[in-house]
């Protein structure tokens, strides 16, 4: 890879942490909001897809700052490296769905995020 791929790999980690902690600053927002309501099925379930997007956002920022500090490895260990960077993805099969995108994820996993 190339300095200019790790610098955008590195700017891309810094916007996507930006996001989720304006996503998390906003879940922080509607909860104190909702404190005392009682929830409907579907409002909580869009409050844990809330939840379920600041997660998201993190795991996809280590992703690229982890690929952004091997960008300036040898090029034959670029395979390896991302191989690295996605296993470190626990979010709901978040690193199986990037590594090999036809594998379908069902349910839960030792190490996997949970949501509320």
């Amino acid at each position: 890879m190339t300095p200019a791929l790790a610098h955008l790999l590195q700017a891309l980690r810094d916007e996507l942490s930006d996001w989720a902690s304006t996503s998390e600053r906003l879940e922080t927002v509607i909860g104190d909001a909702l404190e005392g309501r009682r929830l409907s099925a579907t409002e909580i379930e869009a409050v844990q897809a809330l939840d379920g997007l600041s997660q998201h956002l993190r795991q996809l920022s280590q992703l690229c700052g982890d690929l952004g500090v091997g960008a300036e490895h040898d090029p034959a260990e670029t395979d390896a490296l991302i191989r690295t960077a996605v296993t470190r993805l626990n979010l709901g099969g978040l690193g199986l769905r990037l590594a090999a995108p036809s594998a379908r994820i069902s349910g839960t996993s030792t190490g996997e995020a949970e949501l509320w």
